[in-house]
């Protein structure tokens, strides 16, 4: 085993840390399929424990509507600031989605541009720096702990290609004067910015380099790149122009707001370089996280420094060159002025901010900590081999022993999380890793086909994908298919045999469904660790029965809807709540545009109001006839009420127009607005 391991680092020694060019085309090759090798392994293994939440799911949402629907969007996801990003990542993603609605299968996707981004950074290096920046570059990004969680997730934050393909161009343009690289550089800026708009930053990259290299600058590749960057940003332009610019005033918008000015900015780049403050992601656990691995952190502190000295370096080495030749670099130390461009411009611009930075924000800025630090250690090198030969053996030693236990310490973290996240209960972490969903999935979907006739439904906290985390993510894995239920608003009882997935957060509905279904299949924890579990029931068509009947007239109305009874529990007192719960069934589905909200007035015998709750209980869209529905509503009471007993005026209204549905007699006539229930505390 040492002796494999050795094989492997004496040829990243040799070619690292030796000047010897035989020795350096002899092991290049290798060592570079070693590092990808390591690329692959650490991004596409272990697949199932991805994060899919809502961001996650949205996107997925997006790219199956444009393979299944053919609906091409505009417009992408929302961002957290307010404005929406553009689409294109949609579009990447509607590759792998369709082929499968397995989020894995999208993850591996991404996860292989991440490979290729690892790729790119070694041949960025190698082809502006030399041989050794690019490896050693490129095998500091491919273990970066922090960059291979990034890389994972199918989201907008998943860039680093493309930043590459941009500073490609960008160092074509600035050390090889090749002025039609500034046309791939602002189609790479129209990328950039299609996939979020954070890749606006990259504009001021350039404009600043541009002042550096004027002289590059010809008009025909200029007028070129601008026409590929509004052709590539046209959708979403011409959404903005159709619709007033809302995100344009977004964005300006957000100039105006109150922000604050700190080295949040500066710090989070660091932070991102290697596996410095990855406890986080395991949210209020963090310390359980800790306490279970060795403490080597001091690994991430010296990468972490070696950044900053690195940076130092390449402004002095940069303002030297400026001062000795007068203003002219050569083609190394422009390519130097543009890694500095590259590393300073995002985050000069987040110096100032209206919301907290996260890890993430800062990665428009992958891989160019690893070059510097890249650049940092060959130069030294480079600078000792000149000295004594002692000095320059131990130096040599010193970096090989830091790079391998860097190596080590970071795959060793990244993979300790992962086995962390995957028994333990992480709020306000890394979510929930995507097989437990997928096993529930899959598990409602095999009992579905076992019960004949039998509707799918899924009880969650929040049942609209476009705003709820839990909706979304079953919608991307079961499709269409099921029924959603809020499970905090409502129950359903379809007129059919039904199955039933239940999420721990769909309360009440779930403690009445234990009640009234019957539970199959042991449930199925969300995680390995977790007292949290999806759970699974089965129902057969059966009389529901309210503890208050309603037998009166009228009890039927307008839009199809019949009064079967209702409920109460709580505390009917003054600044008491109680909990109000409607029985009712659809006999027909209104044709109304909007949705159908209910009114709840809670009035003492005089009929004056001392309480009042509306919801929607259960979308029109979800309605199917033959339904028995159980609604619920928390109705607080008004601490100046007197005494019970106290009434309630139930009611329905269309929204978000709000006019009010009739109620209609046995002859079908206009029979009131309301039925008034109760005594409530008598």
């Amino acid at each position: 085993m040492r002796k494999d391991f050795r094989s492997f680092l004496n040829p990243l020694f040799n070619l690292l840390f030796c000047g010897s060019d035989v020795q350096q085309k002899r092991h290049e090759w290798l060592l570079l399929l070693l590092i990808l090798l390591l690329a692959v392994g650490l991004r596409l293994t272990r697949l199932d424990l991805v994060e899919f939440k809502y961001d996650e799911a949205t996107w997925a949402r997006s790219a199956l509507a444009i393979v299944h629907k053919g609906h091409f969007p505009a417009l992408g996801m929302v961002s957290s600031l307010g404005p929406y990003h553009p689409p294109l990542m949609s579009y990447i993603l509607a590759l792998p989605f369709a082929l499968s609605r397995d989020p894995r299968l999208a993850a591996g996707w991404v996860a292989l541009l991440g490979v290729a981004a690892v790729a790119l950074t070694w041949w960025v290096g190698r082809t502006y720096f030399g041989r050794r920046v690019g490896l050693l570059a490129a095998l500091l990004f491919a273990a970066c702990p922090w960059a291979v969680i990034h890389s994972r997730k199918t989201w907008t934050q998943s860039r680093a290609v493309l930043t590459l393909l941009f500073i490609a161009a960008v160092l074509a343009l600035a050390a090889r004067r090749k002025h039609w690289a500034l046309t791939g550089a602002l189609a790479a800026i129209g990328l950039l910015i299609s996939i979020h708009l954070g890749g606006m930053a990259f504009i001021f990259v350039l404009l600043l380099l541009a002042l550096f290299f004027r002289r590059s600058i010809r008009p025909a590749p200029l007028l070129a790149g601008l026409a590929l960057l509004l052709l590539i940003l046209s959708p979403y332009l011409l959404y903005e122009a159709r619709h007033d610019w809302p995100n344009l005033r977004s964005l300006t918008n957000l100039a105006g707001q109150e922000a604050a000015l700190d080295l949040q900015a500066p710090q989070m780049a660091a932070l991102i370089v290697g596996g410095y403050h990855l406890q986080d992601l395991a949210g209020e656990r963090f310390v359980d996280f800790m306490n279970s691995i060795p403490n080597l952190r001091w690994l991430d502190h010296v990468e972490m420094a070696l950044l900053w000295v690195g940076l130092a370096w390449l402004v002095w080495r940069v303002g030297r060159e400026l001062l000795t030749n007068r203003g002219h670099l050569s083609s190394d130390g422009a390519a130097r002025i543009a890694l500095l461009c590259w590393f300073a411009v995002p985050i000069a611009l987040l110096l100032r901010h209206a919301a907290p930075l996260h890890p993430h924000d800062l990665n428009l800025l992958y891989p160019v900590q690893h070059l510097i630090i890249a650049l940092l250690l060959v130069d030294m090198l480079d600078w000792v081999s000149h000295s004594s030969r002692l000095a320059s053996y131990v130096l040599r030693l010193v970096l090989y022993l830091f790079v391998a236990l860097l190596l080590i310490w970071h795959i060793y973290l990244q993979q300790s999380l992962l086995t962390f996240v995957d028994t333990y209960d992480t709020p306000g972490g890394y979510g929930a890793p995507v097989k437990y969903a997928l096993a529930a999935a899959r598990q409602a979907e095999e009992l579905q086909a076992k019960t004949e006739g039998a509707e799918l439904i899924t009880l969650l906290p929040g049942a609209d994908p476009r705003y709820d985390g839990q909706a979304a993510v079953f919608d991307v894995l079961l499709g269409p298919g099921p029924r959603p239920v809020d499970g905090r608003q409502a129950l359903v009882f379809p007129a059919r045999p039904v199955v039933y997935l239940a999420n721990p957060g769909a309360e009440p509905a779930l403690a009445m469904l234990a009640e009234m279904g019957a539970e199959v299949e042991p449930p199925l924890p969300l995680r390995a660790g977790s007292d949290a579990a999806y759970r699974f029931f089965r129902r057969q068509p059966a009389a529901v029965d309210a503890p208050h009947s309603w037998e009166g007239d009228p009890a039927r109305w307008a839009s199809g809807v019949t009064l079967l009874g209702y409920d109460w529990t709580g505390d009917p007192q003054p600044g008491g709540t109680v909990r109000w719960t409607l029985y009712w069934q659809i006999e027909g589905i209104p044709p109304v545009e909007g949705g159908l909200h209910w009114f709840n007035h809670l009035v003492d015998s005089e009929g004056t109001r001392w309480g009042q709750m509306d919801g929607v209980g259960l979308p029109v869209s979800e309605w199917r006839v033959g339904d028995v529905v159980l609604t619920w509503f928390d109705i607080a009471i008004s601490d100046d009420a007197p005494p019970p007993p106290y009434f309630v005026r139930s009611g329905m209204y269309t929204y978000p127009d709000i006019v009010t549905i009739s109620l209609l007699d046995v002859a079908g006539n206009p029979a009131g607005q309301f039925i008034k229930l109760g005594p409530i505390g008598q």
